[in-house]
């Protein structure tokens, strides 16, 4: 399995700052985990604290952490995750091949509005993979992308207050190019890209174009406070 390519990834992305800042990891517990460890080392002058999180996966960084206002678009990425999670701690497997981040972001979105965001994550992802990929997919509420009955994405949205400042660690496992044999919480049953396509895609084109759109929706939502135009998007797709 080909290790994700940082380098294919900074050119095709066409962000104005969500993904600028990456953090890759071999292997971790799980990338929204690791982002509120990073969050809670900041220090009361909201600097980063230089002994770093620890961690037994070798690090890839493209950024220096002094302030707390960098974290703002910041990607944490893993090959693997041994403790991934969705909603109500539920088990969610990450072998090598899927695409497991966290988007971080410094904010003033409040816990209520969670569920608004973790919509407007899904159907970021549900764009991208029906106008570039040509899959038809569901957003089944509240926060994971179905092929058919099987399961391609989940969301998990979580908050971290830190004093006066909040983050919001949008965390995502989508199944692009691994396998889905090893079985998944409860009688949920899982599928890949790959298995839906026949064929391996670009984990990089597909990182890129999937922040690309989510940085537009969520610009525009935190610029206009109108969210009934998302959802309008939303609801074509939205099972229960």
């Amino acid at each position: 399995m080909e290790k994700f390519n940082i380098s294919i990834f900074n050119k095709n992305l066409k962000t104005s700052y969500i993904g600028k800042k990456i953090i890759y990891l071999d292997r971790i517990d799980s990338t929204n985990s690791f982002a509120s460890r990073i969050e809670t080392n900041i220090d009361m002058n909201t600097k980063y604290k230089s002994k770093p999180v620890s961690t037994n996966s070798s690090v890839v960084s493209n950024i220096k952490l002094n302030k707390a206002e960098e974290l703002n678009g910041l990607i944490i990425l893993s090959e693997i995750q041994k403790k991934g999670r969705g909603r109500f701690n539920r088990k969610w497997v990450s072998p090598a091949g899927g695409l497991w981040f966290t988007i971080v972001l410094k904010t003033n979105i409040q816990e209520k509005d969670l569920p608004k965001i973790t919509l407007l994550s899904s159907i970021s992802i549900v764009e991208v993979l029906e106008k570039d990929y040509k899959i038809d997919v569901k957003i089944k509420w509240p926060n994971d992308i179905y092929y058919n009955n099987f399961k391609l994405c989940g969301i998990l949205c979580e908050t971290e207050k830190i004093d006066s400042l909040i983050f919001l660690n949008i965390g995502a496992g989508l199944n692009v190019n691994n396998s889905t044999d090893e079985g998944y919480f409860d009688d949920i049953k899982a599928i890949s890209i790959k298995s839906i396509l026949g064929k391996d895609v670009l984990r990089e084109i597909l990182l890129a174009k999937i922040l690309k759109i989510f940085e537009n929706n969520y610009k525009y939502y935190l610029k206009s406070g109108d969210f009934q135009k998302i959802f309008n998007k939303i609801k074509n797709h939205l099972i229960l």
